[in-house]
């Protein structure tokens, strides 16, 4: 057997948002002459953000760690992207600006308009070079061939990517529609061809393989559509992702069906609804449409708002409708549909929060149960992921575009199909995977893929510390003592004054707060002297006035002293 070694070509694959991630997706296609990096070309698929999961007050966004491509980036052959959900192309406007050079950027059409509508909004101004299926793409030292498969947006593909050691396939979010509401097929044909390349290995999409059988085609949601807006008495209030326009036409062909008129609310729902009708992939006249500020003219049974937010995000105009915090407001005839996954990372509780304050408000609101089928998963479950391993037939398996319970269940999925779950390589956050041309692997350590957080306009700059100190504040609340210092003696001018914020009521804790500025004061005492360092002496009145708010009532609020010569 040959062994993978510094002196042959080899090719290093990595996912600079981390494997085990369902969101943040890039991957990196490293190809690496003699194991140098000279005459070395890179490759990157996909440029994605997550979102903000568990405890991580005032955090945006999460992004790849961009440091690997910056570093290397004249080496960069070009960006592909598979297709135009946030997860795969909402980094750009971030990472361009980075970058010193000019690096070309392939998408599918539809993903090509959502980008450059993305940047926009930035400031950036960049043409996005489209490609559709026939095409072939020479970038570097990679060729690439677009694949045609279904997904939960229009123009979605799988790359097959051929390097000087051999073929890659890229199977980045898909399922197998043979029913799709587009009419335009997955090329099953075209991924057996694949197949016949000698694949090395196969990066699949596993968010599905939890889930027998075979994903639900989008088309079966009509029924529902028509049934719940058929029944409807008043205004219906319809949510999903802004970019599932597959999911807005059939809303919007359910509602035409019963005379009503359509409603954009949510800038990121009217720029994309508008960007696809006026390209051909939703059907939707312009008649047809009533402005926001027009509704009042219309009987709420004739209405239909399609809502953005569908994710639970705070500040969305969903958000913003439920809090009394829109233009537009709740009426008790109200129906809204929520027609949307809750398994993004980072989404659920918001999601659940607001279908809560739906229900304490009485209105009706309907929303994916194991019972009704409002959504539908745009990604395959065993079957099809089972019939893109036999048809491609790779040497290797990278599971993709899941957690590590999804990687898990595709490897029993492996052992079921009677084939080597060894075959299977599951990854740590911070590896690579080198190939050779021989088929051989290694796993490889140590590379940096932290958790890049954007806050407002801020990218990087919230690290542990800051959201740990942020934590605090959210639970806890702060307390901040001023001391007025003599600027000669050092002497204490007078008793310090001390300032609660989130931690106490003023009125009901007087006694607490007067026993805060006596200790206080006495700390500083205590400590004085006419060379004392007010540093030092910071840092000892931080900690013991922490322990006397400790004992006294068990809580741990941020102890901020400020100590102002005068």
């Amino acid at each position: 057997m040959k062994i993978l070694n510094h002196n042959q070509d080899v090719l290093r694959l990595l996912a600079l948002g981390g494997f085990g991630e369902v969101t943040q997706n890039m991957f990196v296609y490293h190809f690496l002459p003699q194991g140098k990096e000279e005459n070395d070309s890179l490759l990157i698929v996909d440029c994605g953000v997550g979102f903000p999961e568990g405890d991580m007050p005032g955090v945006d966004l999460i992004i790849p760690d961009f440091s690997y491509v910056l570093k290397r980036e004249k080496k960069i052959a070009g960006i592909v992207i598979t297709h135009g959900h946030e997860d795969h192309i909402g980094a750009l406007p971030l990472l361009l600006p980075e970058l010193k050079t000019s690096v070309p950027i392939y998408a599918p059409p539809l993903a090509a308009l959502l980008i450059e509508e993305k940047l926009e909004e930035f400031g950036l101004r960049r043409k996005i070079r489209v490609f559709r299926e026939k095409d072939k793409l020479k970038l570097g030292k990679f060729f690439l061939e677009p694949i045609r498969v279904t997904h939960s947006i229009p123009d979605t593909f799988h790359f097959l990517i051929k390097t000087p050691i051999g073929s890659f396939y890229h199977g980045s979010d898909f399922k197998f529609d043979l029913t799709p509401f587009d009419g335009r097929f997955p090329d099953l044909g075209k991924i057996a061809e694949a197949g016949k390349e000698k694949v090395i290995a196969l990066l699949s999409d596993c968010l599905g393989s939890e889930h027998p059988g075979y994903s639900p085609s989008e088309k079966e949601l009509a029924e529902m559509f028509e049934e719940q807006i058929g029944r409807a008495k008043g205004r219906v209030l319809v949510t999903t992702i802004s970019s599932n326009i597959h999911r807005w036409q059939q809303a919007v062909n359910a509602s035409l069906k019963y005379g009503r008129k359509i409603v954009l609310v949510g800038m990121s729902v009217e720029k994309n609804i508008k960007l696809a009708m006026k390209h051909g992939y939703l059907n939707l006249r312009q008649e047809d449409l009533v402005k926001p500020e027009r509704i009042k003219n219309y009987p709420d049974r004739k209405l239909t708002l399609l809502v953005g937010g569908s994710l639970g995000q705070a500040g969305s105009s969903l958000d913003k409708i439920v809090v009394g915090k829109h233009k537009i407001s709740l009426k008790p005839t109200d129906k809204v549909i929520f027609s949307s996954p809750d398994y993004v990372p980072g989404t659920t509780a918001g999601i659940y929060q607001i279908i809560d304050n739906l229900a304490k408000l009485g209105i009706e609101v309907v929303y994916p149960t194991a019972s009704s089928k409002l959504h539908v998963s745009g990604h395959a479950c065993q079957q099809e992921l089972a019939l893109l391993v036999a048809l491609v037939n790779p040497r290797w398996i990278i599971p993709i575009g899941g957690n590590y319970r999804h990687m898990r269940q595709y490897v029993s999925l492996i052992e079921r199909m009677g084939l080597d779950s060894q075959r299977v390589i599951i990854t740590d956050e911070d590896e690579a995977v080198l190939f050779d041309r021989y088929g051989q692997k290694k796993q490889v350590k140590g590379f940096s893929m932290r958790r890049v957080l954007v806050d407002g306009l801020g990218v990087g700059d919230v690290g542990q510390t800051v959201l740990r100190d942020r934590r605090v504040l959210a639970r806890e609340g702060m307390v901040v003592v001023i001391y007025l210092i003599d600027g000669r003696e050092k002497k204490l001018i007078k008793k310090p004054g001390v300032v609660s914020r989130g931690f106490v009521y003023i009125k009901q804790n007087k006694q607490l707060l007067e026993s805060l500025r006596k200790f206080a004061a006495d700390i500083y005492q205590k400590n004085w002297s006419a060379n004392v360092n007010l540093r030092d002496i910071r840092q000892i009145i931080q900690g013991e006035i922490e322990k006397l708010i400790y004992q006294k009532t068990g809580r741990e609020p941020m102890v901020l002293p400020l100590l102002i010569e005068v």
